[in-house]
């Protein structure tokens, strides 16, 4: 019996028991390496001819899939499921309605855990939306695009939330520059420091000493003048009477 014989046995019995799904899960995985698409194909084909008490154990089995493969493997599983999701997961909706907001509970799982991307998802839920509350009805089937690999990372956030975000990093950077500013302006007084003591102080006390030494001032500012006045000046009176008491003594 060939592999893809083997597994169409192995899915055809998959009930909801727990060995029952991982065990056609394990039937899947043999065929990573060798033929992952031609599982994937042999999985769609279940669902095409399964009971509906099977839909839901078979979508169990292809998340077990998908999570062992992103786990433990690499992206052949995700890569081969992902061209296919968005109409089986419809198809499985569409044949069993009372199971739609479980599948999307399943789909959902694949974004939280970073199986496929949140972009990715939410094209998915987005493809069931119309079979919630047993609305929705026949017509071509939307499938999202599928991803070239497996993407581990979430997608970006809503515009808004970046737009928040943004103005708050605006906010704190014109913060930063106005307490730069105030740095900057109690740092630099146009009369600069001097020992811990702004100049400005320093020039106050020189201008309050000057005031005294005016006419009318301390003693202090009196022998400043009187010092002054007898100190001798070349070519004036206090030297040419020196000279004469020193012509006479001579004589």
């Amino acid at each position: 019996m060939g592999d893809a014989a083997t597994l169409r046995e192995k899915l055809s019995k998959t009930d909801m028991s727990q060995p029952g799904i991982q065990g056609s899960a394990a039937a899947m995985m043999k065929l990573y390496d060798r033929a992952a698409p031609l599982a994937v194909s042999e999985w769609r084909a279940a669902l095409q001819t399964c009971r509906l008490d099977q839909l839901l154990p078979l979508l169990y089995v292809a998340n077990e899939v998908l999570q062992t493969s992103k786990r433990n493997r690499g992206p052949k599983f995700l890569e081969a499921f992902g061209e296919v999701l968005g109409s089986s997961l419809r198809f499985i909706c569409e044949r069993d309605r009372s199971i739609v907001e479980k599948v999307r509970r399943t789909a959902k799982i694949w974004g939280d855990r970073q199986v496929y991307s949140t972009r990715f998802v939410g094209q998915l839920l987005a493809g069931l939306e119309d079979m919630r509350g047993g609305g929705g009805g026949g017509g071509a089937v939307s499938s999202p695009s599928p991803p070239k690999a497996a993407s581990s990372s979430p997608s970006a956030a809503p515009s808004t939330a970046s737009a928040a975000d943004e103005k708050k990093r605006s906010v704190a950077d014109e913060e930063e520059r106005t307490d730069g500013d105030d740095e900057d302006n109690s740092f630099s007084s146009p009369f600069g420091s001097s020992g811990g003591h702004s100049l400005l102080s320093i020039d106050i006390s020189a201008s309050a000493a000057a005031a005294a030494g005016a006419p009318g001032g301390t003693v202090g500012s009196k022998r400043r003048r009187s010092s002054r006045s007898s100190s001798p000046v070349p070519g004036g009176k206090g030297s040419s009477s020196s000279q004469k008491r020193t012509k006479n003594k001579n004589s």
